[in-house]
């Protein structure tokens, strides 16, 4: 026969008689297997069979890339159908694509395999010169973009002005190019922190690619050795977010490194991440920012607010940060929470559970509901414990989830609690950091205190709660169903252990106080809490009658006989009477709390 005549009909039947061409052992129910539809036109399966395993095979022929056009649409109608007259389960029905040619085909089918709620797969049919079915040869689907998600990966240079960094933009920009990066942004700002001294700065964040994208630039400049180097070295990452952001740094070995003060006249660069951008980007911390954008971020829909917030991590880019809302009725925004979800709670099982069981909840309302959840789980008990010692809740992990449906709003929070039991942070270091508080930095900068957390918390007698505001405080609860149970027993937060076992959380807070970064923040935590303090003790005082005269203390207190902060940089030290009749010498921020 002329291979040009054969005809999707005489494809379909020699493979209906020859079906291990496709896989072994299927059995075939019929060819045109007629579908009723009461809703619209009928279904008619070019092949019907069933695998080894009994499940329903629909096997789809196209012979040309015309006809596969169609393809997807007939397979998104053949399910529901087959489902009316058999009353299957998606899990018991498989869809193989099998086309002549793959051109038109190859993109729609990508984008069907990947969401489609069925077994899909897809094989090329080879034809002989007389247009007889050879062979069917597997075909992958091949998402050729992903959706817009910025990488975990920034770079940060400092410059001494503005004209210096507006100079290095194009020189950046080329570089990027040169090595096949099409789609980012470098956004230049001048910082607004006195330490910084209105420095100007320049910030770089790429969208991400693929892992297989990223590979084949790096296969393509990588010498036989560098690539080998980089394939040892990304050998033992089991999880494919750390192998996509090793191959977005390996870029940059592509065309000379990062580029530094010898080409872009620079005089500080640093790595940074959406942690690290959501700090350097918050409110008033930047000023005079442009954002220069490149291949597609040059969108007049792409607003700057929604590259920043994305760049902080706000839209799930972060591992520890989550801000998004969803609403019950819309799939593809369902999809996304809980793939968000699913990251940032990676390392928590307990709230992963949880929070999927909450949305669970909320798909269950009679009617559409919307769902926001803000969460912050950054795994590192140890830190928060220190960093609650000082009042700072920074680090403490946490959720807020709401859900509003029908007017009513319902807010659930998460928390950890304490079960009662003594505490041992001297054991923890033992056990955890071979005794060395040392050990603690080793392992957060390889990323492995956040496995480690799980087993911390349980030796201190902590857990993640789940809990919501009810008429009488935070009550703990659960999901059940379409129900939320409350759960009974007593309500301890981290604070009761810093409270009644302040020794043994001294001993975290010596480690953590030693680390500059932690300390700074905690002192800027502390110095910031006192001026508010002072302001509202200040503006207390305009309403009080002043005395004719001003009253100065010139004794020998240097500290707050409460928190022990010192007097030197305040203005205000209050002569009080505690509860008790005991007199004391305390700051503004002690007497406005007691």
């Amino acid at each position: 026969m002329d291979k040009k005549k054969v005809t999707e009909a005489n494809i379909r039947d020699y493979i209906s008689a020859n079906l291990d061409l496709i896989e072994p052992r299927l059995v075939l129910v019929g060819t045109e297997f007629y579908l009723p539809n009461k809703m619209g036109s009928v279904g008619f399966l070019d092949i019907f069979a069933r695998d080894a395993a009994g499940k329903l095979v629909i096997i789809e022929i196209k012979r040309t890339n015309a006809a596969a056009r169609e393809a997807i649409q007939e397979l998104y109608k053949y399910v529901p159908l087959l489902r009316e007259k058999f009353l299957v389960k998606n899990t018991e029905v498989r869809l193989i694509l099998l086309s002549v040619e793959w051109r038109e085909l190859s993109t729609p089918y990508a984008e069907f395999a990947s969401s489609a709620p069925f077994e899909v797969t897809a094989g090329a049919i080879i034809l002989d010169t007389d247009g007889t079915p050879v062979a069917i040869e597997p075909v992958k689907p091949n998402l050729s973009t992903n959706e817009r998600k910025i990488g975990v990966r920034h770079f940060l240079w400092g410059f001494p002005d503005k004209a210096a960094a507006s100079k290095a933009v194009p020189v950046i920009a080329r570089r990027l190019q040169r090595f096949g990066l099409a789609d980012f942004v470098i956004i230049q700002s001048r910082a607004t922190s006195p330490n910084l001294c209105g420095r100007s700065f320049l910030y770089f964040a790429q969208r991400e690619l693929r892992f297989e994208e990223y590979m084949k630039l790096i296969e393509a400049s990588f010498e036989e050795v560098e690539l080998k180097d980089f394939n040892d070295r990304i050998a033992d990452l089991t999880e494919l977010e750390d192998r996509v952001a090793e191959a977005s740094d390996a870029m940059w070995e592509l065309h000379g490194g990062v580029p530094g003060r010898m080409e872009i006249g620079s005089d500080t660069v640093e790595i940074s991440h959406p942690e690290k951008g959501n700090i350097w980007f918050k409110d008033g911390a930047q000023e005079d920012i442009i954002i220069h954008r490149f291949g597609r971020f040059v969108d007049p829909w792409l607003d700057d607010y929604t590259i920043i917030d994305e760049i902080r991590g706000d839209g799930g880019e972060s591992d520890f940060r989550l801000r998004f809302a969803a609403h019950t009725d819309s799939p593809p925004q369902m999809a996304a929470l809980r793939q968000r979800v699913e990251n940032i709670f990676f390392f928590n099982e307990t709230w992963l559970g949880s929070v999927m069981q909450l949305i669970r909840y909320a798909e269950r309302k009679s009617s559409r509901a919307r769902v926001e959840l803000i969460a912050y789980s950054p795994e590192d008990i140890l830190r928060a414990l220190a960093a609650s010692a000082f009042g700072f809740v920074g680090y403490l992990p946490t959720f807020n989830l709401v859900i509003e449906h029908d007017g009513d709003v319902e807010q659930f929070i998460g928390l950890p609690e304490w079960n009662g039991s003594t505490p041992n942070f001297g054991k923890v270091i033992a056990e955890h950091f071979s005794g060395d508080g040392f050990g603690y930095f080793i392992a957060c900068h390889f990323g492995e205190n956040r496995s480690m957390n799980h087993d911390i918390m349980a030796d201190l007698g902590l857990r993640y709660g789940v809990f919501r505001e009810g008429k009488s405080g935070l009550e703990r609860v659960r999901v059940q169903g379409s129900s939320i149970v409350q759960v009974k027993g007593d309500i301890r937060s981290i604070n009761h252990i810093i409270d009644n076992y302040q020794e043994e959380v001294g001993k975290i807070v010596n480690i953590f106080m030693k680390d500059q970064g932690f300390s700074n923040t905690i002192k800027k935590f502390i110095d910031d809490e006192y001026d508010m303090a002072e302001l509202r003790l200040e503006k207390i005082l305009e309403g009080e009658v002043k005395s004719k005269k001003e009253i100065y203390w010139c004794g020998d207190v240097e500290k707050c006989d409460l928190c022990f902060h010192s007097f030197s940089l305040m203005r205000f030290m209050v002569d009080a009477i505690l509860p008790g009749g005991f007199g004391a010498n305390i700051c503004a921020a002690c007497f406005l709390q007691k």
